[in-house]
């Protein structure tokens, strides 16, 4: 017989010993904190996690893009790629090419007047019946060019070359292109050289 004393003491002991034999549970890993003040006061708050930037990837364009572009009031297009892109008969009159890529594109009969088409690359482009009135073509490729009845009345030509380009019909009347540049491209009777006059030479 025992006492009832003596029976909670032995309950008591069972049961510290069943909960030692018992596998202690799993803790998760706690994530580091971080102290913060804010507004005077110090908090703790969990690590944020980081993500890398992204690099910024180059514009893509196309005819559409760059057509909706200037639509919308863009003009500024300087050491853009766009070579290959179908332009026939675009209004781009004002737009700034400088520095861009414009190899093989198709700008046929497009109004390119009073643009900036400085050290641009135009080499086998086609800029036939072309409006280039006043453009700003200083240090431009165009070798290989066809500028074929485009007009180029008032346009600054400084440096630029024009190796290969066929300037038969063209208008370059009072543009800015010296005898040495007209020898390397291919001019015929209908091209109407700076001074007014048909035909080749000055």
């Amino acid at each position: 017989w025992m006492s009832p004393n003596t029976q909670i003491a032995q309950k008591i002991r069972e049961r510290k010993t069943r909960l030692e034999k018992k596998p202690a549970a799993r803790t998760r890993p706690q994530m580091k904190m971080r102290k913060e003040v804010t507004k005077g006061y110090l908090t703790t708050v969990s690590p944020k996690k980081t993500t890398p930037l992204n690099s910024k990837t180059p514009e893509k364009w196309t005819a559409a893009t760059l057509r909706s572009a200037y639509a919308k009031g863009r003009r500024d297009f300087a050491d853009c790629n766009l070579s290959r892109l179908n332009l026939r008969n675009a209004k781009l009159s004002g737009v700034n090419f400088y520095g861009a890529n414009l190899h093989q594109s198709n700008l046929q009969g497009a109004d390119l007047s009073d643009a900036n088409l400085g050290h641009v690359n135009l080499t086998n482009t086609t800029l036939k019946n072309a409006n280039l009135t006043k453009a700003y073509l200083s240090t431009a490729s165009l070798a290989g060019c066809d500028l074929r009845d485009a007009d180029l009345t008032n346009a600054y030509l400084n440096g630029a070359n024009l190796r290969g380009a066929n300037l038969c019909g063209t208008n370059l009347n009072h543009a800015i292109v010296n005898q040495k540049q007209l020898d390397m491209a291919k001019t015929n009777w209908w091209t109407i050289m700076p001074n007014g006059k048909r035909g080749s030479g000055f």
